[in-house]
């Protein structure tokens, strides 16, 4: 934390929006050790093998060791937590977080955090997510984050009322109409000058780089037509990696993942990274 307040941040713009790569920044390396992400402490894994599943209020283990994880988000949690300026008051909204420790590390440093997550209600792709279990996690990290165990349509969010909203490899899962219905409101309860900060899985088994539309995780997403229809625009992203940008080249992006520059997770996917603002 600096002196006056903010939180601190050392990334470069080289890291700030694009394809995950898989070499990590040190400053990720340092961000993921101490909370513990994306699996929990390697260490207290060791140490509670069967345990830290049923047992959720055993928070030494760390905020990211109740939920599994893509092994992809050694990236995106870092990059969400520094691809923007954050400050203690500030109110984000997470979609999707489920049982993440995103949430409540957020929390931890002073923001008023809200995670909207209807669980395996979802119609997409959804997680095992109980109010109870949340609510055991608050308390063993002593944080406050409110859980929306609902559509949002349903949470009763007003206008213009979050800094940020972050949404960790959740739009792909979402099935087109629901997407419509979320983004509409993502919009309206961003304040004016509030940020959409999104991972966005980018699967090399569809299109355009295969001939099937769907894998059993999701599809995917048209990244420039998620912007522009919705009201947004780019304020940090690399266009040449993002779908559906006309300077996207699926033929070299394909060819840039075989050479390893990019990380790729447990399922054939790399993930784009993005900053948008109202337009």
């Amino acid at each position: 934390m600096t002196p006056g307040g903010r939180l601190n941040f050392t990334h470069t713009l080289l890291y700030s929006a694009m394809i995950a790569r898989r070499n990590l920044p040190p400053d990720y390396v340092r961000w993921n050790a101490r909370w513990g992400a994306p699996f929990g402490h390697r260490w207290a894994r060791r140490l509670s093998v069967g345990l830290r599943w049923r047992r959720p209020l055993r928070p030494w283990v760390g905020y990211f060791a109740f939920q599994n994880n893509n092994t992809t988000r050694e990236f995106e949690y870092p990059w969400c937590h520094s691809a923007t300026q954050l400050y203690p008051g500030m109110s984000v909204l997470e979609i999707g977080g489920s049982l993440s420790g995103f949430q409540f590390v957020l929390n931890k440093e002073g923001v008023a955090v809200v995670n909207l997550d209807p669980g395996e209600e979802s119609r997409g792709k959804g997680w095992p997510l109980t109010p109870a279990a949340h609510a055991a996690l608050n308390r063993a990290f002593g944080t406050n984050v409110t859980l929306k165990h609902c559509f949002i349509e349903k949470a009763g969010l007003a206008d213009a009322t979050f800094d940020r909203v972050f949404a960790i490899s959740v739009l792909e899962h979402i099935p087109a109409v629901d997407l419509d219905t979320l983004m509409a409101h993502v919009r309206r309860v961003l304040k004016p000058d509030g940020l959409l900060v999104a991972t966005i899985d980018l699967f090399l088994d569809v299109k355009p780089f295969g001939e099937a539309e769907t894998n059993v995780y999701g599809r995917n997403i048209n990244v420039y037509d998620l912007i522009t229809r919705y009201g947004f625009h780019l304020v940090h992203g690399v266009p040449t990696e993002l779908y559906g940008f006309p300077e996207f080249d699926p033929a070299g992006i394909a060819t840039r993942a075989r050479a390893g520059e990019f990380l790729s997770g447990s399922y054939p996917g790399l993930v784009q990274c993005v900053v948008c603002r109202q337009a």
